[in-house]
This record gives structure tokens, C-alpha cells and sequence, in this order.
């Protein structure tokens, strides 16, 4: 658990990345939106393999996201824990509902996009577990 709560801010970027929103409808993720909330949903081998320290339904730690995907294909992310702003800079694409995210020093992610304007769901598949944030526009 201190590992995950550790390695939060990194996961939420990442998860920023890989998309699945409320609506089927593709619609442009440009724009600014803060983190509400956020679940882990682990697989049943996950919870097993992790002697206790698992649930199959997480909710995780409360962290002042903002991310901001710029119409010039930027997306500029800032974290605030614990007094300490971050800010990731990296590029995005979209095609149809498909979005996928360049960071530098890491692999590219994709993910599925879809909103209803105001309120979008970041979902990530790994193999351990799906991540899922929601966000509201500012």
C-alpha cells in the first residue's frame, strides 16, 4: 500500500493517459479538467497474490490533478501533494475515440475516449488491474 501511495502522482499521469468515458460518443478531450475521484479494480489473481494488502475495489488516495490537453496537442499535467506541485509536460493525439499519449522516457499509452462535455472517465488496463479516474471540466 505505501508503494502505490508513493507512486500515486506517477500513476495518475500515466492513468491520465489511457482513456474510457462516459459516453460512446467520441468528443475532443480539449480542454481542462481536475481530478474527482479515483478507483483501482483489481483482478481476482491480484487480490490473492497480494496476501491482504488488496481489495477488489480500491478507492485511491486523494490527490489535486489538473490536466490541461491544449488544442496544440500538449498536454500539461499538475499535480499538487503534500505542498509539492509537479508539472509533466507531454503530447497527445486523438483519432475517433482512440487517444494515445507520448512521454518522454516512456512507452506510448492509449486508451478510449468518449464525454458528455462536462465530466470525463480516465480508464487504464494493466495486467493486474484497471485504474479509473473521474474528472469534471474547468
Amino acid at each position: 500500500k505505501a508503494v502505490l501511495q508513493k507512486a500515486f502522482p506517477a500513476l495518475t499521469f500515466i492513468v491520465v493517459v489511457l482513456f474510457s468515458f462516459t459516453n460512446c460518443e467520441a468528443q475532443s478531450v480539449v480542454g481542462k479538467w481536475k481530478q474527482v475521484s479515483g478507483k483501482n479494480y483489481f483482478t481476482p489473481e491480484a487480490v490473492k497474490n497480494s496476501h491482504g494488502h488488496l481489495q477488489d475495489v480500491m478507492e485511491m488516495s486523494k490527490v489535486d490533478a489538473i490536466d490541461d490537453f491544449q488544442s496544440d496537442n500538449n498536454l500539461i499535467e499538475t499535480i499538487t501533494s503534500g505542498g509539492t506541485k509537479t508539472t509533466t509536460t507531454c503530447t497527445w493525439t486523438q483519432s475517433g475515440n482512440k487517444v494515445k499519449i507520448s512521454i518522454k522516457g516512456h512507452e506510448t499509452l492509449s486508451g478510449i475516449v468518449s464525454s458528455n462535455g462536462t465530466t470525463l472517465v480516465l480508464s487504464v488496463e494493466t495486467p493486474v488491474s484497471k485504474r479509473e479516474w473521474t474528472y469534471s471540466k474547468i
